[in-house]
C-alpha cells in the first residue's frame, strides 16, 4: 500500500481517505433519537407551530398549509361531472363539466350554511324570483329533453305527464311576464313602434291590443324607402362636399363674397408674405418700401391729375365750349381704362382658380401630345404584328418540311431495318448449318 501510495503520490485528486468506516458502538449517553419537541400531526392544528430556531437551519421554511381554510374556501364550489368523458379518445365527444358556486351565509354561532336561501329571504325582489323561476324551468326542460332522448334510444315508450306540467309552467311564467310587460313598455316594443311609424308602405303599423294576450307588432317595409334613403344620403354628402369646396376655394362657381373667405387663396397669400419676410434682407425690404412709396405717390398724383382734368372738362362743357378731337381720343382711352378697372374684380375672383386651371391645361397638353403620338405607336404595333405573323407562317412552313423529312427518314429506316433483318436471318441460317 505504501508502494502504491508512493507510485500514485504525484497524481492529482488522489483520495487518501479509508474505504471502510466504522461507527462507534452505542452507549447510554449517545442516542440517535431526534432532539426537540414533537410536532402535532393533526389536520386542524396551526401549521405555524415551529421553533424560532428552525428558520436558521439550512434556510428551510417549515410553514405548511391550513386545510381548514382551504376547505372553507372551496366549500361553496359545486361540480357536476355527469355524462362527462375524460378520456383522450379521438372519436369521443368533448363535453365539459359544469362548475357552480352555492350561496353561503354565516350563522350566529360563526358556522357557515350552504344551499338555496330563497325561501328565507324576505327581501327578494320580484325580478329575481322571476329570473330564478325561468332558470329553473330551463333546467327542467333540459333534463326532460335528456330523459326523452334516452327513452327513444332505449326504445321505451311510456306515457308521462311531465311534458304537460312543463308546458303549463312555461305558459304560467309567460303570462306573468306579459302582465308585467303591459305595465312597463320594453325597449323592443318601443323600437317596433318607432319602426312602424317611420317605415310605411300600405298604412300605419298595426298593433293588436288584447286583455291577457301579448302585444304583437307588424312592421311594414316600403321597397322605395331604401332608394330614397340612399338618395338623401347622397344629397347630404353632395351638400357637405360643396360646402367644403366653397370654404377651401376649389369651387369653380364661387361668388365674390366667398373668394375673400376661401382657405386656399388666403393660405397662398400668407405663404407669399411669409416667404417675402423670411427670404428678403433688410436692405431689400428698404428698397421695396421705397419703391412702394414712390408708386403710391405717383398713383396719388395720377388720381389728382385725373380729377383736375375731369373738373376742367366739366367746366368747359358747362361753358358751352367744344372739345378738340384729342379730347375724344382721351375719353376713349379713359373708357378703356375704366373697363379694365371694371374687370379687375372678376380677375381677382378667378385668381384662386388659376393654379388648378394651369395644372389641368398642362395635363391636357400632355394628353394631346400622347394622342398625337398614339397613331404612330399604333402603326408601329400593327407593323410588328404583321412581321410576327409572317415569321409565324415561315416557322409553320419550316415545321411542316421537318415533319415530312422525319416521316421520310422513318420510312427509309424501316426499309433498312427489314433488309438488315434479312441479312441477319441468312447469317443465322449459315451459322446453324456450319
Amino acid at each position: 500500500m505504501a508502494a502504491l501510495n508512493r507510485k500514485y503520490a504525484a497524481l492529482p485528486d488522489l483520495d487518501s481517505a479509508p474505504d471502510i468506516y466504522e461507527t462507534p458502538e452505542l452507549t447510554e449517553d449517545n442516542s440517535t433519537a431526534p432532539t426537540g419537541r414533537p410536532r402535532s400531526q393533526s389536520t386542524s392544528s396551526s401549521y405555524q407551530d415551529f421553533d424560532e430556531d428552525d428558520d436558521e437551519v439550512g434556510g428551510i421554511s417549515r410553514a405548511r398549509l391550513q386545510p381548514d381554510e382551504a376547505r372553507s374556501h372551496f366549500s361553496p364550489a359545486q361540480v357536476d361531472a355527469r355524462d362527462v368523458d375524460f378520456s383522450d379518445r379521438v372519436t369521443a365527444k368533448r363535453k365539459s363539466y359544469k362548475a357552480s358556486s352555492r350561496r353561503h351565509r354565516k350563522r350566529q354561532d360563526d358556522t357557515e350554511e350552504f344551499g338555496d336561501f330563497s325561501d328565507d329571504d324576505d327581501g327578494e325582489s320580484l325580478e329575481r324570483k322571476l329570473a330564478r323561476l325561468r332558470r329553473e324551468i330551463e333546467e327542467v326542460k333540459e333534463e326532460y329533453g335528456k330523459r326523452n332522448q334516452e327513452k327513444k334510444d332505449m326504445g321505451e315508450e311510456e306515457e308521462s305527464n311531465d311534458g304537460d306540467d312543463v308546458a303549463s309552467l312555461s305558459k304560467l311564467l309567460d303570462g306573468i311576464s306579459v302582465s308585467q310587460g303591459d305595465q312597463v313598455t320594453s325597449a323592443g316594443a318601443r323600437l317596433a313602434r318607432d319602426l312602424g311609424t317611420g317605415i310605411k308602405a300600405n298604412g300605419p303599423s298595426q298593433i293588436s291590443q288584447g286583455t291577457g294576450e301579448p302585444a304583437t307588432y307588424t312592421v311594414t317595409y316600403a321597397p322605395t324607402y331604401q332608394q330614397s334613403h340612399a338618395l338623401a344620403k347622397a344629397a347630404d354628402f353632395d351638400g357637405r362636399l360643396a360646402l367644403l369646396e366653397k370654404v377651401l376655394g376649389l369651387n369653380s362657381t364661387m361668388d365674390s363674397t366667398s373668394s375673400s373667405t376661401a382657405v386656399l387663396p388666403t393660405l397662398d397669400i400668407l405663404e407669399r408674405q411669409v416667404s417675402i419676410l423670411t427670404e428678403s434682407t433688410p436692405s431689400s425690404l428698404d428698397s421695396i418700401s421705397r419703391r412702394v412709396r414712390t408708386l403710391t405717390q405717383e398713383a396719388e398724383k395720377l388720381e389728382e391729375s385725373r380729377k383736375s382734368a375731369r373738373a376742367a372738362k366739366d367746366a368747359l362743357r358747362s361753358a358751352g365750349g367744344e372739345t378738340a378731337p384729342e379730347d375724344g381720343e382721351d375719353s376713349e382711352q379713359i373708357s378703356k381704362i375704366n373697363a379694365l378697372y371694371g374687370t379687375l374684380p372678376t380677375i381677382e375672383n378667378l385668381a384662386p382658380l388659376l393654379p388648378s386651371l394651369l395644372d389641368r391645361l398642362r395635363s391636357l397638353r400632355a394628353i394631346h401630345g400622347d394622342a398625337a403620338t398614339a397613331s404612330e405607336n399604333l402603326d408601329r404595333v400593327e407593323q410588328r404584328q404583321v412581321e410576327m405573323s409572317n415569321d409565324i407562317k415561315k416557322w409553320q412552313e419550316g415545321l411542316e418540311k421537318v415533319e415530312e423529312a422525319i416521316k421520310q427518314g422513318e420510312t427509309v429506316i424501316g426499309g433498312n431495318m427489314k433488309v438488315v433483318e434479312g441479312w441477319v436471318k441468312d447469317l443465322e441460317d449459315k451459322m446453324s448449318k456450319l
